[in-house]
């Protein structure tokens, strides 16, 4: 994991190729996963996915890849109903399918929707699934009281 530094102040560009077309931009703070390197004109470009969104090459003296840790916040899914928990394609959009209990997510995005807490989750699993949870449903490591 990686964080957008661009010191620039405005959005890093994210390009079709290093240099290339502008596909579009990260605002500093967002974290994006390291897919590749590339060296183009004396200069070293990454290419980048931004968790369900489209992949991408920016400048990689933009990013910072010295976190805690490589895969952040893990938390499980606890649905106290019992029931598979609805994933949703945004906050109380349509679902996109279920996850049992007990399923390992990575949250890397928060909304609020009418006033609630929703996650944007990725599933720590071969197929690195994502959706959207509510946030009562989900327990994690740090937290004790999600």
């Amino acid at each position: 994991m990686c964080t957008v530094v661009d010191p620039t102040g405005t959005p890093l560009n994210v390009r079709e190729g290093p240099n290339g077309r502008i596909l579009s931009t990260l605002n500093k703070g967002a974290k994006v996963e390291i897919v590749a390197h590339r060296d183009h004109d004396g200069t070293r470009w990454a290419l980048v996915g931004k968790y369900a969104e489209a992949w991408g090459w920016v400048f990689g003296a933009y990013l910072d890849c010295t976190g805690e840790d490589g895969i952040g916040r893990v938390c499980t899914v606890a649905d106290p109903t019992g029931t598979p928990l609805n994933i949703r394609e945004q906050p109380n959009g349509a679902i996109l399918g279920t996850w049992a209990n007990g399923v390992r997510v990575r949250p890397y995005e928060e909304r609020l929707h009418n006033g609630k807490t929703w996650y944007a989750v990725e599933r720590l699993a071969e197929d690195n699934a994502v959706g959207w949870v509510y946030d009562p449903y989900l327990q994690c490591e740090e937290d004790e009281a999600h």
